[in-house]
C-alpha cells in the first residue's frame, strides 16, 4: 500500500464529528487573528535603524567598522577621500594671504593720500586765517589813517593805498567758499578730525575687508565639508549592515553603514482591533520569551497607535497570512538587557 493510500485510510477512520470540530477550531483561531487567547500577542524588542551616509558624493577611503561591532556615538566608522577638498582649501588659503597682503598695501597708499589731503586742507585753512588776520589789521590801519587825514597829518595817497589793500583782501576772502565746517571738511578746505579721517580710511578699504571675509567664509565651509567626510556613529548601537567598501564611489545621502539600536526596555507588538480593549494605556502585561522557558517579565502599555495597519511579516503568527492590527509599545517595569529583535509572547494579566 502506498503512502497516499495509507493517509486516505487514516483519514477515513476519523469520525466526521471530529473533522467538523477541527475545522471549526481552525476557523475560530483564524477569525481571532491567529492568536490563542483574547489577550495574547507576539512582540519584539523595538529596533531603531540609523543610516550612516555622507552629505556629499565621494570615494570611500577606509571602512573602520566590522559587521556586528558595538560602537559608541562619535566613533569613526567610515573615512572618505578628502584630497579634492584639501587642494581647494590650499588654493583658498593662498587667495586669502594674497588678499591680506593687498589690504596692507592699499592701507598704506590710502593713508598717504588722506594725509596729503589733510596737509593741503591745513594749508588752505591757514591761508584763510592769515588773510582774515591781515584784513583786520588793514581795517584798523584804514580807520587810523582816515582820522589822521582829517587832521592833515598824512597824505591822501597813503589812505588810498591802504583802502586798495583792504578791497583786495576782502575780494580774495569773498572768493573763498562760505559753508559750514562739515562742508569745508568735505571740500578739503578744513582739516578733518582724527575719527573722521579713520572712518574715511576704513571706508576706502571696505572692498578689501569684504574680500578677506569671503575667503575666510569659504575656508570655514571647506573645513566643515572636510569634517563631514569622516562619518561617525550618530548613536550607540551595533553595526547591522555594511553596504559599501573601500574604493566605492557613493553619492550624497547614499547609506554606507546601518546601525541598529533600541529603546531600552521597550517592546513593540501588534494587536488585532478586537483585542485592543485588553491593552489600554497603562495596562499591566507580562512578557515571556518565545520558545524559552523562563520567568515572565512585567511591563505596562506606554504607547498605543491611533490607526490600524498591516502587521509586519515577522510579527504574524503565520507569515504567509496577512494580518491587521494596532501598534502597541510596552515598557518593562524593571529594565533588563535585551537584544534588538528579541521575540516575546505578550499577554495581559
Amino acid at each position: 500500500m502506498s503512502l497516499k493510500d495509507s493517509i486516505r485510510s487514516l483519514i477515513g477512520r476519523i469520525p466526521a464529528w471530529l473533522l467538523v470540530a477541527m475545522a471549526g477550531a481552525g476557523f475560530w483561531v483564524l477569525s481571532r487573528g491567529m492568536t490563542l487567547g483574547p489577550g495574547t500577542a507576539v512582540g519584539y524588542v523595538e529596533e531603531q535603524v540609523y543610516s550612516v551616509a555622507p552629505l556629499q558624493a565621494g570615494r570611500i577611503k577606509e571602512v573602520r567598522a566590522t559587521l556586528g561591532q558595538v560602537v559608541k556615538a562619535g566613533d569613526i566608522l567610515v573615512q572618505l577621500d578628502a584630497r579634492p577638498l584639501e587642494l581647494r582649501k590650499q588654493k583658498v588659503q593662498a587667495e586669502l594671504q594674497q588678499a591680506k597682503a593687498q589690504l596692507l598695501a592699499d592701507q598704506d597708499l590710502q593713508a598717504a593720500q588722506l594725509a596729503r589731503g589733510q596737509i593741503q586742507a591745513v594749508r588752505a585753512n591757514a591761508d584763510v586765517q592769515r588773510m582774515r588776520a591781515e584784513l583786520r589789521e588793514v581795517d584798523q590801519s584804514v580807520k587810523r589813517l582816515s582820522n589822521l587825514t582829517t587832521q592833515r597829518l598824512v597824505r591822501a595817497a597813503e589812505v588810498e593805498a591802504a583802502r586798495k589793500q583792504q578791497k583786495s583782501l576782502s575780494a580774495e576772502l569773498s572768493a573763498r567758499p562760505h559753508a559750514s565746517n562739515k562742508d569745508l571738511e568735505q571740500m578739503g578746505l578744513r582739516p578733518r578730525p582724527l575719527s573722521e579721517q579713520q572712518r574715511r580710511l576704513e571706508q576706502r578699504l571696505g572692498p578689501q575687508h569684504i574680500a578677506i571675509s569671503v575667503h575666510e567664509a569659504e575656508l570655514a565651509q571647506l573645513d566643515y565639508e572636510i569634517g563631514e567626510l569622516t562619518l561617525r556613529a550618530p548613536v550607540d548601537g551595533t553595526v547591522g549592515v555594511i553596504l559599501h567598501r573601500s574604493g566605492d564611489v557613493v553619492g550624497a545621502g547614499m547609506p554606507v553603514i546601518t546601525l541598529v539600536t533600541s529603546r531600552p526596555g521597550h517592546i513593540v507588538t501588534y494587536v488585532p482591533e478586537r483585542q485592543i480593549r485588553s491593552y489600554p494605556p497603562g495596562a499591566a502585561v507580562s512578557l515571556r520569551k518565545v520558545g524559552v522557558a523562563v520567568a515572565a517579565l512585567r511591563a505596562h502599555v506606554v504607547e498605543l497607535a491611533p490607526m490600524v495597519e498591516e502587521v509586519p511579516i515577522r510579527a504574524r503568527p503565520t507569515p504567509s497570512v496577512p494580518m491587521w492590527g494596532r501598534r502597541i509599545v510596552v515598557k518593562l517595569d524593571d529594565p533588563v538587557p535585551l537584544l534588538p529583535g528579541d521575540a516575546f509572547r505578550v499577554s495581559t494579566h
